[in-house]
Order: C-alpha cells, then sequence, then structure tokens
C-alpha cells in the first residue's frame, strides 16, 4: 500500500521570525520553537496536503540535493512534525480517534496498535441504569469489541429521564435486551443476571480485560465486593463507575488487583471520614433526585478513565476518586 507523508492535521504553526518557526501540538499543549531554512519551509509549504515520498522529494530536488531532503525528512518525523499514513489510514468510523491517538503516540504503527488493543477489548459493564447505558454507549463509541451487560430490571417510565436508548415503547422490556438491539453495530452480550452470591458470575467476568460496576441494589458496595471477589480471582481490572445523587456526581475509583490500594481501603477511608458516622441512624434515605446530564456527564468521564487504561496512555484514576457538584463545577479530589 502507497504511504503518504503530511503534516499532522492537528498542529499549529506560526511564525516567530523570518528563520524561526513555532510548533503547537493542539493536543499535548507542547510548544517548540526551531530555526527553520529554506528547505524546511519548502516541506512545510508542500506538505501542506498529503504526498507520496516520491513526488516530494522529486519537488525538492529541483533545488536541494538529495542528502539534504532525507535528513530534513528524518528530523521533522523525529519531532513529531511529519508523519507517514497508508492511504487508508484513519478513514470511516473511526478517524477522529485514530488522530486524537496519534498525537499520543510516537509512530503511526503504535497508534494503529493502540485502536486494535481496543478493538479486541472485552468489558463486562453490571448495572445498565443511568451510569450503565451512558458506559455501554461510550465503550461503543471508541470501539470496545465485545461489552457483556449484565441486568435482570425491566425498562420503567421513571428510567426515561436519564438512561439512554429506551423511550416509551420500550417499557415493560428487559434492558439488557433493549439495549442489544437499539445498539446493532455493537457487539453486545446480553446476561440476565443479577450481581448477587447466589450468581456464578464467573462465564461473563472470565477473559474479560476491564469489569465495570453500576449495579446498585441492593447497594453499590455490596455489589462492588461480589465483583471483586471475581475481579481478583482473575486479575481483572475494574472501576466503581461513579454515581450521582441531586447536584453531586463521583468518579468512582479504578481498582487493579495486586497494584492499587483495594475496594476495601476505598470503604474504610469513606467510612472513616464521615463526620457523621458517630451519629445514631433515625431513617435512612429513601430515594433521590437525578438528572439526565449529570449521569451522562459522569458516565462518558468514568469511559474516558477506561480509555487510558486500556491504552496505557495518561494518568488513570488510581487511589482516589472524586466528587463534582455539578452546580458550580467545582471538583474535590480524595485519596485514599
Amino acid at each position: 500500500m502507497t504511504q503518504k507523508l503530511k503534516i499532522k492535521d492537528s498542529l499549529y504553526i506560526l511564525r516567530d521570525s523570518e528563520d524561526n518557526y513555532v510548533f503547537v501540538s493542539t493536543a499535548t499543549r507542547r510548544v517548540k520553537k526551531f530555526q527553520v531554512d529554506s528547505l524546511v519551509k519548502d516541506v512545510i509549504r508542500f506538505l501542506d496536503s498529503e504526498s507520496s515520498e516520491k513526488d516530494l522529494v522529486g519537488k525538492l530536488s529541483l533545488n536541494y540535493n538529495i542528502k539534504d531532503i532525507n535528513l530534513c525528512l528524518q528530523a521533522l518525523e523525529k519531532e513529531g512534525i511529519v508523519r507517514r499514513y497508508e492511504e487508508d489510514f484513519g478513514k470511516g468510523k473511526y478517524h477522529r480517534q485514530l488522530l486524537f491517538l496519534d498525537e499520543l503516540t510516537d509512530s503511526k504503527e503504535e497508534t494503529l496498535k493502540l485502536q486494535r488493543r481496543i478493538e479486541n477489548s472485552k468489558v463486562a459493564v453490571f448495572g445498565v441504569g443511568g451510569i450503565g447505558t451512558w458506559v455501554v454507549n461510550g465503550l461503543h463509541q471508541i470501539g470496545v469489541g465485545e461489552i457483556r451487560i449484565i441486568d435482570t430490571d425491566k425498562i420503567e417510565e421513571t428510567n426515561l429521564n436519564r438512561q439512554l436508548f429506551f423511550d416509551s415503547g420500550d417499557i415493560g422490556e428487559y434492558k439488557v435486551d433493549v439495549l442489544k438491539q437499539k445498539l446493532k453495530d455493537a457487539n453486545i452480550i446480553p446476561f440476565n443476571k443479577r450481581v448477587s452470591d447466589n450468581e456464578n458470575l464467573e462465564d461473563i467476568v472470565s477473559d474479560c480485560n476491564f469489569l465495570v460496576n453500576c449495579a446498585d441494589s441492593p447497594s453499590i458496595e455490596e455489589t462492588t465486593q461480589i465483583i471483586d471477589k471475581y475481579a481478583s480471582k482473575n486479575g481483572i481490572a475494574y472501576c466503581v463507575a461513579g454515581g450521582y445523587n441531586l447536584h453531586l456526581g463521583m468518579i468512582g475509583p479504578t481498582i487493579i488487583p495486586g497494584v492499587t490500594k483495594t475496594f476495601d481501603d476505598f470503604i474504610e477511608y469513606q467510612k472513616r471520614m464521615d463526620p457523621l458516622k458517630d451519629l445514631e441512624k433515625i431513617r435512612d434515605i429513601r430515594q433521590t433526585g437525578n438528572l439526565g446530564p449529570i449521569a451522562g456527564a459522569i458516565a462518558n468521564i468514568q469511559v474516558m478513565e477506561i480509555f487510558k487504561y486500556l491504552t496505557g496512555k495518561g494518568e488513570v484514576n488510581l487511589n482516589k476518586f472524586a466528587e463534582i457538584d455539578f452546580m458550580n463545577l467545582s471538583i474535590e479530589w480524595r485519596k485514599f
């Protein structure tokens, strides 16, 4: 397949002076200033649109010798200004995602490797309600190859203000069945199972790359402790996929067995830091209000954490969690 040369699409080039250019990476915000000669200027001008190396060298060789041209191209490639691509690189559904990944890698080969890693991944989502439906959608959008969804609930009218894909015509249907039906392009494996000690979840978690817990019945603590047993046994990373009460949302921690603090450490910290822990409970909450945009925002931040874990790029949310107040957009990070 023919290779093309081009300047990275997201690169911003500014002239500081006649012989000094400033190169700004819009993804990483890295700024580099280089002294440039007429050869570099001509390469940038000719590669404003992609070109084969043969055509580019042919144009440049009218004014420069081949050795200087090759050295110039090698230097520009090393600095990540010029990249080599196959003609069909980034075409199709993941065009913009590949451009995003390309900003985080040193080569086109690494970019494609990271995308293949996502596409070869299997992720299980426990609970497909206010957070889970948005998580499933996000995983599908980034290209996760197999998404296993686990829930026994049927759709109710009160779900419709915050749970994705469901409408009034779906009321009474099982959530996992409707999600599989509506996300036709996704490879979704539905399981009508509950997260409980009475269920064997081994067939769900085995050979998964990541687990996501959104199941909050009877409580997120109890369901996570069950999932944690399977994750620890199989060495699978998982996250407690956020939560939301009224105007507050939580970005839950990612737990990697044998690497990070445990879920028990997280719970112990929560209880120890609770300012109301010594007071007698007279009445527990029955239900809280919630809003679709908050559910979607929290879930998509959580999907970004999964994206970083699967690709190995960026800083994953380890040994800490965050609470976001959506009424003023303040974020409070807490380490445990």
